[in-house]
């Protein structure tokens, strides 16, 4: 059973509606996101917590989180969720701080273009350049990349990408929570989105079409689910059972079986980034998963 925390938090953000508003279809979706077009950034409390620097790539800004005080335990590119049409909210640089300021890592944020502006040739593209200098900046250190949500996608098409062109592969992939197929036509999908506080099957197709722009929805870059997983390093996935991309997570565990999958009955969506305590259980796991790859 989720902890209280956990299920009051469901319930509160199905009753609002908060999240749900955002990620809904319709005329009202693009009026929202053209509203977002700066998020949050990490807050002064994370300044003190955490050392934090900004540097910029292509014209866009690139976050760097790192221990204070002490050696990085593990270094992680990270690529936030968002729906790809939203920019990083509180709730990442509060995971984000977190994991530097408790687990040791040092992060990098990217902050990439966003749909509708930009579509998933050119974001997967900007990515990809981004990811080969991050390679020559790394030199021989290891690293882990990771995203949730979108970024979880991003960071599926991304490893492909990097295979296929013979780049150096991260140690090992962290996916919460993601977003590996822009069609929602999966019958559970229904069946869930009552219980889904975050996202609606309106909101992930709206999102979905303006990412793929003029790709079909199931090129890799778009959808990765569909991609060649072959030769990819080891992977730590995570699911809830109260979200809809929950079918995404078991598709890939289906697929490709050394997929370690934790999947929770009655959690919301992307909640190993929360603070819940199934979230700081979840981030524990990721340290530990984390950590043989990188030493």
């Amino acid at each position: 059973m989720p902890s209280f925390a956990a299920s009051f938090a469901g319930f509160a953000l199905r009753t609002t509606g908060y999240y749900r508003r955002m990620f809904t279809g319709g005329p009202q979706f693009e009026k929202n996101i053209a509203k977002v077009r700066s998020g949050p950034l990490p807050s002064p409390k994370a300044h003190a917590e955490v050392d934090i620097r900004q540097s910029e790539f292509q014209g866009r800004p690139v976050w760097h989180l790192a221990p204070k005080g002490r050696a990085p335990s593990a270094h992680i590119l990270f690529w936030h969720g968002g729906g790809y049409v939203y920019p990083a909210t509180d709730i990442h640089w509060k995971f984000l701080s977190r994991m530097a300021a408790q687990h040791g890592w040092s992060i990098t944020a990217p902050l990439y273009p966003l749909a509708p502006e930009n579509t998933a040739a050119h974001i997967t593209n900007w990515a990809m350049d981004y990811y080969t200098g991050y390679l020559a900046e790394m030199g021989e250190k290891a690293f882990v990349m990771g995203g949730d949500s979108a970024g979880g996608g991003l960071t599926a098409a991304l490893a492909h990408m990097a295979r296929d062109t013979q780049q150096t592969l991260p140690a090992s992939l962290l996916l919460i929570c993601p977003w590996l197929n822009l069609d929602p036509a999966h019958p559970d999908q229904l069946k869930t989105e009552p219980r889904d506080g975050i996202l609606t099957i309106s909101g992930i197709s709206a999102g979905g079409m303006l990412y793929a722009g003029d790709l079909p929805r199931d090129d890799p870059r778009c959808s990765p689910i569909f991609g060649n997983w072959d030769g990819l390093p080891p992977i730590l996935a995570f699911a809830g059972g109260d979200d809809i991309l929950v079918t995404d997570s078991r598709a890939l565990k289906a697929k490709l079986p050394s997929v370690e999958l934790i999947e929770h009955a009655g959690m919301l969506h992307d909640w190993p980034i929360f603070s819940f305590r199934e979230s700081r259980k979840a981030q524990a796991k990721m340290a530990n998963f984390v950590a043989p790859a990188v030493t």
